[in-house]
């Protein structure tokens, strides 16, 4: 691709303010760059790297393991694994959590009994940490999965929502406001009827107090501004038989369907109404819709672009800050996992002049290796492509981020 045509493409995505703006008034192109950087965990042995929430400094958390290949088992890296926060200026974290209560016994593909899942999800300005884990992904009800909360400075906290045995915390705003869900049975391949959206405050002395929750079904709150009034979540839509997205706007709800899906899930939106997800396109799928997922962003206007990192073979995008910095995981070849950063535009030639263009734009100093950057012309997805069937045997599932085969 010459240079002349990169250029041209580049000025048809900007970042504007707070925002991506996708078009400008005379730009409509068919497909606009996005720069990705790998992101993998400095962690000697690490095998598989996600990373689920970014926040306008650009500090990222997520979860790692050991599991080289996990792509191909459809096991995501909060399995077995740590989660973590590594910050612009370099410094990385690991978040234990619990730890099992008796390792010895997971022993998969055998046993899953007493296996370990933890995972980072979201990360406000301050600091303050949230995320979720299981001391066994497969107790019954529903994995046992507890939220946690790790404010800065402070010791990590487990948390329940009174009278059921599952919550999930996915989200933290500058403000203490927590997004995330309950529910009681199930696993992503099970009903959800149970599950409701909750936002929750971080209060005084690192007090979590309840603000409202949904009385919908099968619904989860997964990120927003919280000073907006805004934010998306994800839902399932038994008149149709799919998994869905809504944004609620100040008590405005709007649903929405990645265009040329069979399944919508809205992950992160930020201040300016930019949205981001994963939607699915496999008519057979093994948990939601099996490999390959997809990303997308969806603007504030309602213009969708799909993403997928080059040469991947299944793409997740879990966080969006304003900038329009997007995060998540990718599958490669050899179905490894990844974490990746994608910076809307064409940033090639600021990676060959500093080569550690951040992992989260990480003060390049503080980098010990070249990160790997790569473009690519992500589609723009016409607003009218018609929607696929429902995928088959499809339930309304747990939207825990992972990746199935």
């Amino acid at each position: 691709m010459t240079s002349r045509v990169r250029v041209a493409l580049f000025t048809a995505l900007a970042v504007v303010g707070s925002g991506v703006v996708l078009f400008q008034a005379a730009a409509h192109p068919h497909q606009v760059p996005y720069t990705f950087v790998t992101v993998d965990a400095p962690v000697p042995g690490a095998g598989s790297t996600a990373v689920v929430g970014i926040n306008e400094r650009g500090d990222i958390v997520g979860s790692y393991n050991f599991i080289p290949g996990a792509g191909l088992f459809g096991l995501p890296p909060g399995f077995l694994g740590k989660g973590f926060v590594w910050t612009r200026n370099g410094k990385f974290t690991t978040i234990d959590g619990p730890g099992p209560v008796n390792a010895a016994s997971c022993n998969p593909p055998q046993s899953f009994s007493n296996c370990y899942y933890i995972e980072a999800r979201g990360i406000n300005d301050r600091g303050d940490v949230v995320g979720a884990y299981t001391q066994d992904v497969f107790a019954q009800p529903g994995g046992l999965f507890h939220a946690f909360v790790k404010p800065q400075g402070a010791a990590f906290k487990s948390y329940l929502f009174p009278g059921h045995t599952n919550t999930i915390f996915q989200r933290i705003t500058d403000s203490g406001l927590i997004y995330g869900c309950f529910h009681d049975v199930g696993v992503d391949d099970s009903p959800q009827d149970s599950m409701h959206g909750i936002t929750n405050q971080l209060g005084p002395n690192n007090s979590i107090k309840n603000v409202t929750f949904s009385v919908e079904p099968t619904t989860m709150n997964t990120g927003g501004s919280g000073e907006s009034g805004s934010y998306t979540g994800v839902w399932y839509d038994y008149t149709t038989s799919r998994h869905r997205a809504f944004i609620m706007d100040h008590g405005k709800r709007t649903n929405f369907d990645m265009p040329g899906s069979n399944m919508t899930n809205a992950w992160d939106m930020n201040s300016s109404g930019d949205v981001v997800g994963v939607w699915g396109n496999n008519p057979d799928p093994v948990v939601i819709d099996g490999i390959p997922f997809h990303g997308f962003v969806r603007d504030r206007k309602g213009n969708y672009v799909s993403i997928d990192v080059p040469n991947s073979i299944d793409t997740h995008v879990f966080g969006i800050n304003d900038k329009g910095v997007l995060v998540g995981s990718y599958v490669d070849q050899n179905y490894n996992v990844h974490g990746f950063l994608a910076y809307p535009g064409n940033h090639e030639r600021d990676a060959a002049l500093r080569p550690t263009i951040v992992n989260a734009a990480f003060d390049p100093s503080q980098l010990k290796t070249a990160a790997k950057v790569v473009v690519g012309m992500m589609p723009v997805v016409p607003n009218d492509k018609p929607l696929l069937r429902p995928a088959k045997n499809a339930m309304p599932a747990c939207h825990m981020p992972q990746h199935s085969k």
